[in-house]
């Protein structure tokens, strides 16, 4: 520092702005903005040639009918919609009919379709060129994200929104050389879709000569009428095939299926209506006396006491008749009486006589669980959760614990049971459509549905059920294709298995090929379901919403649909953003069903029931209302003047997301350097624009590229975006089995960052060896998840090259940017740039964990810095406090934070050094301030957890993260922080550009230091974290990255 002090134009970057700079120029970036974007031709006046072939078939579409009408429509006005039935044409042929009235009138036009996917994009426009009897890329092209097929001549463009959206983030220019724009499948309402809508509204204004077509099958006509003023509204019905469909009642009776549960609990109904006449008799009792200590709720959640143990233990034991009538009788008294004493001998018989914690009563089915919380007897309560009771017990009149406790008003029990379920992932099975009450349901049909909700959750997949019906439709109904709907890419694997490994059983029907559909599969891959199987071959297509909309499969004749979609959603309050199998909506339903039948008379199936499908939604929530906006809000900057706000902006939208949601995503931003406190991009958030991540993922990822340990941070990066590669296992022993599997990956670090890192380069050696099944099912991991993973890998590094990142030849070349990757402590200097401001803070005085909004946190129970009780005497807040105290270090980072009634947890926690907080975190630009004595502060004034009233010097970075250290220290850190900010700050505005010797001096001190203060807190340095990954052939590849693009096959 003494050497290379900070020089004059480093000084004054790092200052924070006092005015506001002119907004940065398009320039800036310029490589990477242009990637994607629509060409500029101009419109020409089409030359069509014709492919008599199919003039009869497309004459024979519904949309056929509805030509003159469409053409009329938009001749006399500016936007029009057309409503249109699956498989009436639209997608095909409405851009052709313009285009072929253009060629009558000798006009020129250009023409842009947009599509929710990129494999729509691409299979619609290589149709459309066979239908002219083109190659593709001619008059008729498509393009996507770093794939394309266009030329000067192209009139016709098939494009994802996002193309079209990056191309108005350009300039609105490109609208000049554009006569029509069609946004097609606009009820999927993808938070693109409705961004788009906000551009082109205004834009509109600007350019009256531009045509906008709205399109889908399914569609609120009205809100989006309403939203274009009243705009024309055209109607086309859908082909004349009809398609039968049958719901979950149906397909359980025509397969037959009765899985053991089902057998067993069928049994049991015929018991139930005694037990239910029995509990009535109990309800009459009231408490004697309740044993409620309000003390209790300064303690933490329980948790499992037996975690740590790995020795399977049975599920259930079959008790002697005298053990039988002395629990039943327990239990009895216990809810007769409610006193200390009787569920004393309750615990007493779980823990010495081998009773199931579980144990229901003979006659009324309830459980000690539900006893204790019947009785509000809080402190019991919380000892059997301990134990691990299960919550999804019920009793004779289909109550669980928790129902019992909300009846009987008691609320702390009622609070302590919820937080519980959501923690530990112990949801309830949705028991709502159990003992179903629809009069236009057959007794049978009730029975039957009734048994299956009470043995499934139906919120998972039942795959036991979906492979009987594969095998019913393929060995007993006519040739065609199947076309099964799942939720996501595991979903897809595991059915894919399942179907492979009942290979004798499927060879008794007709041959048959197997397919995968998914929007992140190589589009030259997914181009192969198109064709048409030879004959006396059937097709089963496994597919996500993919197969939804636009793309047509011709020989589609049975659809089964799972009714679930893998959707993620964002909690603006907790700022959680979760990826989880959801029901779809009835139009995304209609929308399926439509597949089936294109050629002649389809069937429908469908796993789930019709009282269920009447009490679906509508329609799908918008994304635009349920996803975190932080990219939205960057893209806001690049498609509107610079004196816009962004809240302002997307107000403009069809449904506006709430301001808090805007003003939290727009805070959050600002505090992670995205944008400058005038809402201006900053080199930083340019950067973040290009990378298919939320932002603080992408600022991680960028840090890692400067600071040389991209490999793991990419790894991480992608583990993070996707979801958990841990399975959570149904039952306590096997969870007490991926909890220490959990902890192994850890390695002693403090680290879930670790595990999730350790996990992935354990599945890549497992794969490379050929043992990749056992090493997943004994670690509890998702092949296909890792899958997804290495896909996402190659994307983001494929978008680092392209950006200028990641240079072909050293230096900054692929191992050039890994050589601190074996570093841990560098690793995670990444992680806190990233994460901030997700910073926790020990405070030892009180053994409490501590954010700058919540004064007390726990650590979820999936991470492995938790601790268990050793005994079910020991309290949780005893185990917290233990756990805390443990601890070498106070500063962790955690990814997300949830909250459950007066309990905050922390998911995926990293513990860290002071010194890489004081470097790392908080805004690169600091005031001069920064540094101060600690004297000139009165103590009123500071939100800081440090006590700045005494002596010593102050190194304030936030209003929270304060240090307090000597003079020369402090400005020793200030000066290597500046100069950290100073590189990063230039290799952002040029990225191209080699560093300099200085600046490799700059990244060695950093890391010497950081290393230092690692060894100096205790902290172990694991080995092989930066191991390259292997090169590895998946069934998964990412759509917008060719195969050929990578040669040294680097994931």
């Amino acid at each position: 520092m003494q050497t290379f002090p900070l020089n004059h134009k480093e000084c004054q970057d790092l200052l924070p702005p006092i005015e506001r700079e002119r907004p940065l120029n398009n320039d800036v970036n310029t490589n990477t903005k242009a990637m994607g974007r629509l060409n500029n031709s101009i419109p020409q006046v089409p030359q069509l040639k014709t492919n008599f072939d199919v003039l009869h078939f497309r004459k024979s579409l519904p949309i056929f009918n509805a030509r003159e009408e469409i053409l009329n429509g938009l001749s006399n006005h500016q936007v029009v919609i057309i409503a249109g039935e699956t498989g009436c044409g639209k997608t095909t042929q409405v851009p052709q009919y313009i285009l072929e009235h253009y060629q009558q009138k000798h006009q020129a036009c250009r023409i842009i379709c947009t599509q929710p996917r990129r494999l729509s994009a691409v299979s619609v426009a290589e149709r459309v060129a066979f239908e002219r009897d083109e190659k593709i890329g001619q008059t008729f092209g498509y393009q996507i994200r770093l794939e394309s097929r266009v030329a000067p001549k192209t009139l016709l463009t098939y494009c994802t929104n996002g193309v079209l959206l990056r191309t108005l983030m350009g300039g609105d220019s490109a609208l000049t050389t554009l006569t029509h724009i069609i946004v097609d499948e606009v009820h999927e309402r993808d938070r693109f879709c409705d961004f788009l809508l906000i551009a082109l509204k205004d834009a509109l204004v600007k350019y009256r000569s531009l045509k906008l077509i709205l399109m889908s099958a399914t569609m609120d006509t009205s809100i989006f009428a309403k939203y274009f003023n009243k705009c024309v509204v055209i109607n086309v019905p859908g082909r004349s095939y009809d398609v039968d469909v049958y719901f979950l009642e149906d397909v359980l009776k025509m397969t037959g299926y009765m899985s053991k549960e089902m057998l067993a609990k069928k049994k049991e109904f015929l018991k139930w209506k005694d037990k239910q006449k029995t509990l009535e008799s109990w309800k009459q009792y009231k408490p004697q006396h309740s044993n409620r200590n309000t003390k209790s709720e300064k303690s933490l959640l329980p948790a499992p006491i037996l975690a740590q143990q790995n020795d399977p233990i049975p599920e259930k034991v079959k008790l002697e008749p005298w053990l039988v009538e002395e629990m039943d009788k327990s239990i009895f008294d216990a809810w007769v009486n409610g006193r200390e004493d009787n569920f004393a001998q309750l615990l007493h018989f779980i823990l010495s006589e081998n009773v199931s914690v579980d144990y229901q009563h003979s006659e009324t089915s309830i459980t000690p669980l539900m006893a204790a919380a019947a009785r509000g007897c809080i402190n019991t309560t919380e000892q059997l959760l301990n134990l691990g009771a299960n919550l999804n017990l019920r009793s004779a009149n289909d109550w669980s614990a928790l129902d019992w406790a909300k009846s009987r008003n008691h609320t702390e029990c009622a609070e302590l049971i919820e937080a519980y379920m959501k923690t530990y992932d112990c949801a309830v099975p949705n028991n709502e459509l159990a003992h179903v009450a629809d009069t236009t349901l057959s007794e049978e049909d009730k029975l039957l549905l009734d048994i299956y909700h009470h043995t499934f959750n139906d919120d998972n997949i039942d795959y036991d059920l979906l492979l009987e019906l594969i095998l019913y439709v393929h060995i007993k109904m006519p040739p065609g294709s199947i076309l099964i709907f799942l939720p996501g890419y595991d979903d897809i694997v595991t059915m894919r298995e399942r179907i492979s490994a009942e290979d004798k059983k499927m060879n008794q029907g007709l041959r048959y090929n197997l397919y995968v559909l998914h929007s992140n599969m190589q589009t030259c891959d997914q181009k192969k379901v198109f064709k048409s199987s030879p004959q006396g071959t059937r097709k089963i297509i496994l597919s996500t919403n993919i197969a939804e909309t636009s793309i047509t499969i011709d020989d589609v004749v049975y659809v089964i649909d799972s009714g679930k979609v893998k959707e993620k959603s964002f909690d603006a309050i907790s700022g959680v953003c979760t990826l989880t199998s959801n029901w779809i909506s009835q139009a995304c339903a209609k929308q399926r069903k439509g597949r089936a039948g294109r050629c002649r008379r389809g069937i429908c199936y469908r796993l789930f029931s019709s009282v269920r499908f009447d009490n679906m939604q509508s329609y799908q929530t918008p994304e635009i209302l349920r996803l975190p906006l932080q990219e939205l809000c960057l893209y806001t900057k690049h498609l509107t003047s610079g004196n816009t706000p962004i809240a302002e902006f997307l107000d403009k939208a069809l449904e506006p997301p709430s301001n808090v949601v805007t003003r939290n995503a727009v805070q959050l931003l600002k505090t992670i350097d995205a944008l400058d406190p005038w809402e201006d991009l900053t080199e930083l958030g340019s950067h973040l624009l290009d990378l298919p991540i939320e932002p603080r993922l992408g600022k991680m990822l960028l840090y890692a590229v400067v600071l040389k340990c991209l490999d793991p941070i990419l790894t991480i990066v992608c583990s993070l975006a996707y979801k958990d590669p841990f399975i959570l296992p149904s039952q306590p022993s096997q969870k007490r089995a991926l909890t220490a599997a959990r902890k192994k990956f850890a390695t002693g670090t403090f680290s879930d960052h670790m595990v999730v890192l350790r996990a992935f380069q354990g599945w890549q050696n497992a794969r490379a060896t050929g043992k990749e099944r056992a090493f997943c099912e004994k670690n509890f991991i998702s092949a296909p998840v890792m899958e997804m993973v290495v896909g996402m890998r190659t994307q983001l590094l494929g978008q680092l090259r392209a950006s200028g990142f990641v240079r072909a030849r050293s230096p900054g070349d692929i191992r050039d940017l890994n050589s601190n990757s074996e570093n841990w402590a560098v690793v995670k200097a990444a992680l806190t740039a990233g994460l901030y401001p997700n910073l926790i803070r020990v405070d030892r005085e009180h053994m409490q964990l501590r954010t700058q909004k919540e004064v007390k946190v726990f650590f979820h129970p999936s991470s492995t810095l938790r601790d268990y009780p050793k005994s079910p005497r020991m309290t949780s807040a005893q185990t917290h406090a233990t756990n805390v105290q443990s601890l070498p270090c106070d500063w962790l980072l955690y990814e997300e934070m949830s909250r459950t009634g007066r309990f905050c947890h922390v998911k995926v926690v990293t513990l860290v050094n002071p010194l890489t907080v004081a470097l790392f975190s908080g805004p690169a630009r600091l005031p001069m301030d920064v540094i101060y004595e600690a004297e000139a502060v009165p103590e009123s004034e500071s939100d800081s957890e440090v006590d700045e009233s005494h002596e010593g010097t102050i190194f304030k970075l936030d209003d929270w993260v304060v240090f307090k250290l000597d003079p020369e220290t402090a400005q020793l850190f200030l000066h290597l922080r500046q100069k950290w900010n100073a590189l990063f700050l230039r290799r952002m505005k040029a990225p191209n550009k080699a560093m300099s010797a200085l600046d490799e001096k700059v990244i060695n001190t950093l890391v010497t230091v950081i290393t230092n203060e690692e060894q100096a807190c205790g902290l172990q340095q694991p080995a092989g974290i930066g191991q390259r990954p292997r090169p590895l052939i998946v069934d998964y590849y990412p759509a917008n990255v060719r195969r050929d693009d990578y040669p040294e096959r680097y994931f």
